[in-house]
């Protein structure tokens, strides 16, 4: 019997491009000028602004990075980490449940998704069709 997992490339592959794309799509908006909006959010929450900048920086190119597949366990531990830190400001400031099970209230659940997936990127590596099995 073949086992169940036996060439994770393909998942990294599918893992690293849902990540990526989802990274881009959010990061976008603030390459775009956005990043002050989210800044003076994050201020009012007690956060330092400048973490605006990073988080434009490791969405938004970070994302770029993981659908290319360079420097892919990199960028997941940093993605990883921010994630990590809005799920705790998420429960912590604005005191926010995983799931919310009222309509547009806050909630961490698809941050912890996000988590999760940098983490297993991490783990499996860039996988297969990535400038990182090229390069290294």
């Amino acid at each position: 019997m073949t086992p169940f997992l036996a060439d994770t490339s393909y998942l990294a592959l599918v893992v690293r491009l849902f990540l990526g794309f989802g990274l881009v799509m959010h990061g976008y908006p603030k390459v775009k000028g956005g990043w002050r909006r989210a800044g003076q959010w994050m201020k009012s929450m007690g956060v330092p602004a400048v973490t605006a900048v990073f988080a434009t920086i490791i969405e938004f190119f970070g994302g770029l990075l993981l659908v290319v597949g360079l420097i892919v366990p990199i960028v997941a531990a940093f993605a990883a980490i921010q994630f990590a830190s809005i799920m705790g400001m998420k429960a912590s400031k604005m005191k926010a449940p995983f799931i919310s099970m009222m309509t547009g209230k806050p909630s961490y659940e698809i941050d912890a998704f996000y988590m999760v997936l940098a983490i297993v990127l991490v783990v499996l590596g860039a996988g297969a069709l990535s400038m990182d099995s090229v390069l290294f």
